[in-house]
């Protein structure tokens, strides 16, 4: 088993299918910005569509702190596009339908192994060195962050770093 990445590790690069740039590859993106990577369990679940919406209401608060948010889910990028129609989504979402992103970062419920196991909810922020600034990971998939205290947890930490802001 892979030692489980927390905050202060850097993170391997990887480059999967995205629904607004083709693909998404890590390193290539936080030389533009610190990166905000959201797992959730899965697309039209009641409190995925719930808390999709709501972080709508964010979007100009990580704009203000220099933080691009991505999505990610073992959804295909056509489903993706379907769902970020639905709920509006200002962000663009990565496809993880192997689950390597979510085994990567230990986002994944429970002990079955490989695809097909369920994504968790969780929050990881990494920065322009491919370091992990935050990371939380969900007790279970239906917990959520409060908003509001994660914006300002991430504000605080790019602050204390000194972390390179776009």
């Amino acid at each position: 088993m892979a030692k489980e990445l927390e905050v202060g590790d850097m993170v391997p690069d990887f480059t999967a299918p995205c629904v607004r740039g083709g693909e998404f590859t890590l390193s290539s993106e936080v030389k533009v910005s610190p990166v905000l990577l959201y797992f959730y369990p899965s697309n039209y679940g009641l409190m995925c569509t719930y808390y999709s919406e709501r972080m709508n209401e964010f979007h100009e608060d990580l704009e203000r702190i220099g933080v691009r948010m991505f999505h990610v889910n073992p959804e295909t990028v056509e489903n993706h596009k379907k769902w970020m129609e639905r709920v509006n989504s200002v962000y663009d979402h990565i496809s993880d339908t192997e689950q390597r992103i979510s085994w990567m970062f230990d986002m994944i419920v429970g002990s079955w192994e490989g695809p097909g196991a369920f994504t968790n909810r969780g929050f990881v922020l990494i920065d322009n060195n491919m370091v992990i600034r935050y990371l939380w990971r969900a007790a279970i998939p239906v917990d959520t962050r409060d908003l509001t205290y994660l914006i300002a947890t991430i504000e605080d930490i790019l602050k204390e770093s000194g972390i390179n802001q776009a």
